[in-house]
């Protein structure tokens, strides 16, 4: 019978490879900017005609064509249907974020190669 090592959190993996302080800088923003899958439902099922859970998800696009046909029930409709579906498009709007985020971590502080080589002296090089 083959185990398998336990399953991680998206989060815990894009962090193996970072300093104590780009794990913090990661996580702060990271909370901050993730979403939370019951709150998207429960927009989408009180206020989905008026788009608010694609507002919540930064689809704004979208979000302003469902108050433009507000007077419709079509989109009160698609918003029901959407509840459904709605948790599984908040992971993966959060996992997109994580990596966006990592990404950003990792650029925003330098290596260890870079840190430790010291600019040149002015005038020490000469072509």
């Amino acid at each position: 019978m083959t185990t398998y090592p336990p399953l991680q959190p998206l989060e815990f993996v894009l962090m193996q490879g970072m300093t104590e302080p780009q794990r913090m800088l990661f996580l702060t923003s990271y909370n901050a900017e993730k979403k939370d899958g019951a709150v998207a439902v429960l927009l989408a099922f009180f206020l989905g005609g008026l788009g608010a859970h694609r507002f919540y998800l930064r689809q704004y696009g979208l979000g302003i064509l469902y108050v433009l046909f507000c007077w419709a029930l079509i989109p009160h409709l698609i918003a029901f249907i959407e509840c459904f579906f709605l948790p599984a498009r908040v992971r993966r709007f959060n996992e997109e974020q994580a990596y966006l985020l990592a990404r950003q971590v990792a650029a925003s502080f330098p290596t260890a190669s870079t840190a430790a080589a010291p600019p040149p002296a002015y005038g020490t090089l000469r072509g």
